[in-house]
This record gives C-alpha cells, sequence and structure tokens, in this order.
C-alpha cells in the first residue's frame, strides 16, 4: 500500500489551520468581552466621578458592582466550560 505523503501533509496543514482559527475566534471573543466589560465599567465610574448628589453615587456605586459580578460569571462560565471541554477530551 503506498502512502500519498503530500496528501497526508495537505490534511494536516488544513486540520493546523482549522485549530489556529478556532483559537482566534475564541481570543477575538474573549478580547471584545473584556473591551465591553472595561467600557460600560468606565463610564458607569465616570458619571459616579461626575455625580454630586450622594444617592445618586450610590445607584452608580451599585450598578458598577453588579457589572463586576455579570463579567465575573461569565469568565468563570468560560472556564467551567474549558474545564468540561477538557474532562470530556482526556477522561480526566
Amino acid at each position: 500500500m503506498a502512502i500519498d505523503f503530500d496528501a497526508l501533509d495537505f490534511v494536516r496543514t488544513q486540520n493546523k489551520v482549522k485549530v489556529h482559527e478556532r483559537k482566534m475566534s475564541e481570543r477575538q471573543k474573549k478580547h471584545e468581552l473584556f473591551i465591553d466589560g472595561r467600557k460600560k465599567l468606565d463610564s458607569l465610574a465616570n458619571a459616579y466621578n461626575k455625580a454630586t448628589d450622594q444617592g445618586i453615587k450610590e445607584v452608580y456605586k451599585k450598578k458598577w458592582f453588579e457589572l463586576i459580578k455579570v463579567y465575573a460569571n461569565k469568565i468563570e462560565r468560560k472556564q467551567w466550560q474549558k474545564k468540561k471541554k477538557y474532562k470530556s477530551k482526556y477522561g480526566k
């Protein structure tokens, strides 16, 4: 049985490209989540700093902490999914 090494190299290269593209897509999503979260947190912090009324400042402060919890849960969920994926792939 003859092995076509050119075809084998082509398939391996295609697989490497797909893996690389998937990793880059995941990185892009993480980066977008980070940028989006930072912009929202910055706008709340700026609104807090510009507010003169103490009651309004408390509202902004509560919203800021709620948003921190939301993003922390998103990050935690993504890490949990990654661990679950690893365990299912390697059986650990």
